[in-house]
């Protein structure tokens, strides 16, 4: 049965400043009682400040001072939630890596379950809400339909897992490697590993602060779910195309018969409306192709996927 010797943890933080000492306590609790246990020997705590604009990096460094298991990872601007986990995963050297939400919503003394899988042989574990009931009605449909969604087009996801999760060194590493700038990381890791085990949990409420996600954020990362693992609205868009194409025969067959039958062609009033369909289908499809041609285009920039500003430790503060 293996070991733990080192856990690196990964925390993304933006404009966190409120919860970072309850967050850094709670997780440091935790990791103790597990390297009390034998159950890890060390651990170590990298924030990962994706371009705050409040105190957190200064509450970070404070923090700092008095925890010599920590280390900060400072970007230069926001490189998006997956960006900052990125971050982290590139800077963790442990034998296994849990990436947590610094709002603590994930419960962390489910890290010692995590573990416990990691001993039996699980290079991935993945955190799994039990329920949604914390949620508005409105998040809880939409967050259903949008699984669902991605299940019928193809995307391998895990229903309800969000990114708290656990992976080994070996596929860190691998993780690593990959170089794609539009990431779905709860979909990229089912493609680096098949084989995974489940832990649930119910999500708890925020201590203090807010979510940073918006509707904006939220669509964003949405849409790179869908766009990013299928092509499945491409061939959607080909199989509207073609029926379209087989009731354009019909009909103008159907037209070429009255005319024969009656010599009275009908009236013209209402192909506004398929006009307007027709035309409204061509701009969706047009801007469809257009969000894939546009990842494409970022995808060949090769622009780096974050930009280190600083790194501090307790030891020394590296550029």
């Amino acid at each position: 049965m293996r070991k733990i010797k080192k856990l690196s943890v990964v925390i993304p933080c933006h404009n966190e400043q409120e919860v970072l000492a309850a967050t850094c306590s709670r997780l440091s609790s935790v990791l103790d009682q597990l390297c009390a246990s034998g159950k890890i020997s060390d651990y170590e705590l990298i924030f990962v400040d994706n371009g705050s604009t409040d105190n957190t990096l200064d509450a970070l460094k404070k923090i700092l001072e008095g925890n010599k298991k920590l280390k900060i990872v400072s970007l230069r601007r926001n490189f998006g939630y997956q960006g900052s986990i990125s971050a982290g995963l590139n800077y963790a050297d442990g034998d296994a890596a849990v990436t947590i939400d610094a709002d603590l919503q994930d419960p962390p003394e489910k890290i010692g379950e995590m573990v416990d899988f990691f001993e039996q042989g699980y290079d991935l574990v993945l955190g799994i809400r039990q329920d949604r009931l914390s949620d508005s009605f409105l998040k809880r449909f939409f967050s259903e339909g949008y699984y669902k969604f991605l299940k019928l087009i193809g995307a391998e996801v895990v229903y309800n897992h969000g990114d708290f999760r656990l992976m080994s060194k070996s596929l860190v590493q691998e993780f690593n490697m990959l170089q794609e700038r539009n990431r779905f990381i709860r979909a990229m890791v089912l493609q680096l590993e098949s084989r995974y085990a489940k832990v649930f949990y119910s999500r708890l409420p925020r201590t203090a602060g807010k979510s940073k996600f918006n509707i904006n954020s939220l669509f964003s990362l949405g849409l790179d779910g869908v766009l990013s693992f299928s092509y499945v609205p491409l061939r959607l868009a080909s199989l509207v195309g073609i029926i379209l194409c087989f009731f354009s025969m019909l009909g103008a067959g159907w037209v070429f018969y009255i005319k024969i039958k009656t010599s009275v062609m009908p009236g013209w009033a209402s192909t506004l409306l398929p006009i307007l369909g027709l035309g409204g289908f061509q701009l969706l499809m047009l801007g469809l192709i257009g969000e894939y041609i546009g990842r494409l285009y970022l995808e060949v920039k090769a622009r780096p996927l974050f930009i280190i500003r600083e790194i501090y430790t307790s030891g020394n503060n590296d550029k």
